[in-house]
């Protein structure tokens, strides 16, 4: 049975967790609504969506859009914003195909992926 001490740092982690989580929504909801051509969505991979994180983890973010173009182009709009520190842009094809990829890494990124920008209006 975990003490209360390890019971308490638990809740506090998954609470801070939760709030870091609310805020990166809404930045990137606040970088991607004004756009015409947005991304069809946003999704937090890694350490941070597994939920294994440290204070050292980065923010690991994959971002899906009609073309590879447009991915990439929000790859680099994201970078630029310091939301995150790795961001990879797929297509939707790219995207598809990822739960069946060859590379086990790949795979387990889709399984954890966490979409992260609410339904288009």
């Amino acid at each position: 049975m975990p003490s209360p001490t390890t019971s308490s740092l638990a809740a506090l982690r998954t609470q801070r967790h939760t709030q870091w989580l609310r805020e990166l929504r809404l930045s990137l909801q606040e970088l991607v609504e004004p756009s015409l051509e947005r991304p069809d969505q946003i999704y937090l991979f890694g350490s941070r969506a597994r939920g294994d994180w440290d204070g050292l983890s980065d923010t690991d973010l994959l971002v899906v859009a009609a073309n590879k173009h447009l991915a990439d182009t929000w790859v680099d709009q994201l970078l630029d914003s310091g939301l995150a520190e790795d961001v990879i842009g797929l297509d939707r094809v790219a995207w598809d195909q990822l739960p069946k990829s060859a590379s086990v890494v790949w795979r387990n990124a889709a399984k954890v992926a966490i979409p992260l920008l609410a339904e288009k209006p």
